[in-house]
């Protein structure tokens, strides 16, 4: 779990000194009135806002680890096997990032879990693809694969703060082509697409190769960046780094740099490597 770092931006404090005046009298009817239980109810309320406030902080930067078990429980499908794509199961990523979830003045920063995972399970002329950073912060994808390569259909992104967030799922429009089905080291290509009211204009290039070492065994891989710029309500900039394996139709290594803007923000770096294929299904 992540250490938890709380900020509020200065320019959103204004601070008012006033004076005392008069003298000072005495403090026992002050004393005598918070006996009282008019007084000792309202002093309740405030203690259990304090304390339930200090909790949601609490959580709040916190994020929470998500377990083989439960990434196969909440997001695939036991004994499924996909026809085309990867290997279906749990993939195992050692990971190393952190986050940053802005909402109004308050700045919340967490540190990514040392472990994520990616779900695979079938779906129709494809597969879906899910990316579990913790359980705070969710990302799946569904892909059509075709002779031409494989095509990004819809994604649903989950980003939570103490529990509370929600499902955010869309639909490409046009489906993006993200991984042609034949890679060469110096391709390029374009991805454009909508999400309802947020555009996304991204150049893709096909920067080397270069194996992963996962496990015992190095695996071949093609580095793939793709640099998206993002319009519309919640607007920004993404970079993904991708190790490539068209053998197991998998990235051994993804690297993210996002910084999204809106009505609360997000910025995540993130690098997560393979640690080993997931038992066969």
């Amino acid at each position: 779990m992540g250490n938890p770092r709380f900020r509020v931006r200065p320019s959103s404090i204004a601070t008012n000194l006033l004076p005392l005046r008069g003298p000072c009298r005495t403090i026992d009817p002050v004393v005598s009135r918070l006996a009282r239980p008019a007084f000792l109810i309202p002093l309740v309320v405030i203690l259990i806002l304090l304390a339930a406030g200090a909790w949601f902080w609490l959580r709040a930067g916190s994020s929470t680890p998500v377990s083989e078990a439960t990434a196969l429980e909440e997001f695939g499908e036991g004994g499924s096997r996909t026809t085309v794509g990867p290997r279906s199961g749990v993939w195992t990523y050692r990971a190393t990032g952190d986050e940053t979830v802005s909402i109004g003045p308050f700045d919340v920063d967490r540190t990514l879990p040392p472990e994520a995972r990616i779900v695979v399970r079938p779906a129709p002329g494809g597969y879906w693809r899910t990316l579990a950073f913790s359980e705070e912060h969710v990302e799946a994808s569904r892909l059509r694969v075709t002779p031409r390569g494989q095509y990004l259909e819809e994604r649903v992104t989950t980003v939570r703060v103490a529990g509370i967030g929600r499902d955010d799922r869309q639909v490409l429009v046009p489906p993006p082509l993200t991984i042609p089905r034949v890679l060469r080291v110096g391709m390029t290509w374009a991805e454009r697409y909508s999400l309802d009211e947020v555009k996304v204009e991204a150049a893709v290039r096909v920067l080397r190769r270069e194996p992963v070492r996962v496990g015992d065994s190095d695996v071949p891989a093609f580095v793939i960046r793709t640099t998206a710029d993002i319009t519309g309500p919640f607007p920004g900039t993404r970079v993904d780094e991708v190790w490539w394996s068209p053998a197991l139709s998998m990235p051994v290594r993804w690297k993210l740099d996002m910084d999204i803007s809106g009505i609360a923000s997000l910025r995540t770096t993130a690098d997560i490597t393979m640690t080993a294929p997931p038992p066969p299904s």
